[in-house]
């Protein structure tokens, strides 16, 4: 979504909220997610994800976030970030997962590699994770 279409969306919450409602904001920091094969239960980093858009969509859902504050429709109130993990029992079903569902991810080769060494090599019970940083943020409405 185009950020003037983010902060049109936030400006139809708003109208949307009783007074005294509270937004609720949950989006990915925008740092690339690491991959990593777990072997029982030691974490190997096999690489980064990356985005054919460099994850700009996030910058601007904040930005988009500021400017409704900026415009008097939310206080912003507090913010935490969090990990969250996606897994997976193998290389290939976690790609193939993110070849379906992440239509901007970008896959390096020399990732896939790593990933698929890592897990062919390992003795013990392996299988993969993704790991996002979260932020959840809650705002009030005003006006």
């Amino acid at each position: 979504m185009a950020p003037e279409g983010m902060v049109h969306a936030l400006e139809i919450i708003h109208s949307l909220l009783k007074p005294g409602g509270v937004l609720v904001d949950i989006h990915p920091t925008g740092d690339p997610p690491r991959i990593e094969v777990l072997v029982g239960d030691q974490p190997h980093l096999a690489g980064f994800l990356q985005e054919t858009d460099d994850f700009i969509e996030y910058t601007q859902a904040s930005q988009a976030l500021e400017q409704a504050v900026h415009r008097g429709w939310f206080s912003f109130q507090t913010s935490q970030e969090f990990i969250f993990k996606t897994y997976a029992p193998t290389p290939g079903e976690l790609f193939q997962f993110l070849s379906a569902e992440w239509k901007d991810a970008l896959l390096l080769p020399e990732v896939i590699e790593q990933a698929e060494a890592l897990y062919k090599s390992a003795d013990a019970e392996s299988k993969i994770q993704l790991i996002e940083r979260v932020r959840i943020a809650r705002y009030g409405r005003l006006g």
